[in-house]
């Protein structure tokens, strides 16, 4: 009685310790949601689409700029911004605030699908594992349309699983983890899901009792009852979305290296199987930690995978299927490993069970959890600190700019820029750009003084009359780039 008891309490301990650094993990995340600026372009564009949405009062169509369409994405991430702005405010982190709650949702799935299979110690490592790898942590605090996809393919990996266990409500929450996922990412949702499910009951053969457990029907409408009524409406407010949805962004995207037809970008040109060296670094440090379990226990690499339940080889396909399907496509970004993160945790997790002797074998992914979360603390504290080195933003220029009390109707001008999504979100869309004295001139000649960015190398391409004129307000530098920031009267060019 007396060792139960001890063990006992060696394990709430051990719960305190881990419980403590995910709340470290946690308040190194809303730091850094805090402190680092929307970074151009991704997360800037993301963030300024959801303004604009709240602005112009446009749930349907997603715009690019006002007045054009963005077509390359559903709106489930820009709901949930553009609410949580209308809720806190326009500022970081209400934009990114979303992105978080979305990815504790995650954590608690996983936990509660490994605590299912194998215990709750077995749930707290898989979370640790998880919150602490360096994708996660990346993906739980930015404007991305990430977050609402994993959270839907966890879902339904996680709502799979238990259906076959006979529970009823989970049966429904797989189609509705799919219906949610074509509003977060589109039909790649169902084939990320799809793919591990038919892969797993292939290798099983449980044909039979997959069909009896899920409402594959009525979970099929239910789906489409949640997703196809956006779809339509989205087709009827801009016609030709689906077109350039359905066939550019998921076929083209993905059969043609380099594709032209991007709207919105540019299309990648990696080589094949680069998707797997791109996992590798985002499961970091936990790929360190795994290769030195393969290399030390590699003979007992095949049992992870073999159990009379099939979990092994479910966790298997849940973690390699979206890789297997993006081998061969060039046309990718590191941000198609994301869904696969949660299976990975849990297999680090299998593997850590396997062979732990006692709870002191916990004590490395204590501290590699712990060395983790300090690391990204520090990151965002250099984005506060000494963003020069690191920061991507217009939002120093633009605060130097509002810190200047412009008079309502003048504008802020970036000369030979692209105007950059975060200058439109810190000025609240009141950017505009020139790319020759052509387009400059009428922007200057109105009644107000207006204010001038310029790159410090590109200043002699400036009339000269317009220097003389104008007065430099501040010079803001950002890797190397100096831009300064000119206040100009009303001036005839």
């Amino acid at each position: 009685m007396q060792s139960i008891v001890k063990k006992q309490l060696t394990e709430n301990k051990l719960y305190g310790y881990i419980l403590g650094i995910l709340g470290f993990l946690l308040l190194s995340r809303i730091l850094s949601m805090w402190f680092v600026p929307l970074t151009d372009v991704t997360e800037a564009r993301y963030g300024e689409i959801a303004r604009k949405m709240l602005e112009t009062g446009d749930w349907i169509t997603l715009q690019h700029d006002y007045g054009i369409p963005f077509w390359a994405k559903p709106p489930l991430s820009t709901w949930f911004s553009a609410l949580s702005m209308k809720i806190l405010g326009i500022n970081e982190f209400a934009v990114r605030l979303p992105a978080l709650l979305l990815s504790i949702g995650i954590l608690a799935l996983v936990w509660n699908f490994a605590k299912s299979y194998k215990g709750v110690l077995y749930a707290w490592v898989t979370t640790l594992v998880l919150a602490s790898s360096l994708y996660f942590f990346l993906d739980a605090g930015t404007v991305m349309t990430d977050p609402s996809l994993i959270f839907c393919t966890t879902l339904s990996m996680v709502a799979f699983w238990h259906a076959l266990q006979g529970k009823k409500l989970w049966s429904y929450l797989f189609f509705v983890g799919m219906g949610l996922g074509l509003l977060a990412k589109g039909p790649i949702a169902v084939v990320l899901i799809m793919i591990p499910v038919f892969l797993w009951v292939l290798f099983t053969n449980q044909w039979l009792k997959v069909w009896k457990k899920l409402p594959w029907i009525k979970g099929g409408f239910l789906a489409l009852a949640i997703a196809l009524p956006w779809y339509i409406i989205a087709e009827i407010h801009t016609p030709g979305f689906l077109k350039y949805f359905i066939i550019g962004e998921h076929i083209s995207r993905f059969l043609t290296p380099g594709w032209t037809g991007d709207k919105y970008g540019m299309a990648h040109d990696e080589p094949w199987g680069m998707i797997w060296i791109y996992a590798i670094g985002g499961l970091f440090p936990w790929c360190i930690l795994g290769l030195v379990w393969l290399l030390k226990h590699w003979k007992k690499v095949p049992s992870l995978f073999q159990n009379e339940s099939g979990w092994g080889l479910y966790l298997f396909f849940f973690a390699t299927g979206p890789l297997i399907f993006f081998t061969f496509a060039s046309n990718i970004i590191y941000t198609y490993v994301f869904p696969t993160l949660p299976a990975f945790a849990l297999i680090f997790a299998e593997a850590w069970d396997r062979t732990r002797k006692g709870l002191n074998t916990i004590n490395l992914v204590l501290l590699g959890s712990l060395v983790c979360g300090a690391i990204f603390l520090l990151i965002a504290l250099l984005f506060q600190f000494k963003p020069e080195m690191v920061s991507k933003t217009q939002k120093t220029i633009v605060n130097a700019w509002l810190s200047q009390h412009p008079a309502v109707g003048s504008s802020l001008i970036y000369w030979d820029y692209k105007t950059d999504y975060s200058a439109q979100f810190y000025a609240s869309g009141k950017v505009k750009a020139a790319n020759n004295a052509g387009d400059l001139a009428p922007l200057l000649s109105t009644v107000f003084d207006n204010y001038l960015v310029v790159r410090e190398s590109e200043l002699n391409e400036l009339p000269a009359a317009l220097i003389k004129a104008c007065k430099k307000v501040t010079a803001v530098q950002f890797k190397e780039i100096n831009s300064l920031l000119y206040r100009c009267p009303a001036i005839k060019l």
